[in-house]
């Protein structure tokens, strides 16, 4: 049942709103420099691997103290 005289908006327009609103949200955002997103990338990768290494390490230890048990 629709109500008389209530204006509907449609789909289409919903949608070019929302594309919009979220291309002035985007002129909005600071992008990192190439130099500072190299820098971001190698701290992540460099971290990946120290945690990597930690629980390699981990599972290695656990390893020998459940093999020392048998």
């Amino acid at each position: 049942m629709e109500a008389k005289g209530k204006a509907t908006v449609s789909n289409r327009d919903r949608s070019r709103k929302y594309l919009r609103e979220v291309r002035s949200e985007l002129k909005k955002v600071v992008w990192p420099t190439p130099r500072q997103t190299l820098s971001y990338t190698g701290f992540v990768v460099s971290f990946s691997i120290v945690v990597a290494l930690i629980i390699s390490g981990l599972d290695a230890l656990f390893n020998l103290g459940l093999n020392f048990i048998r």
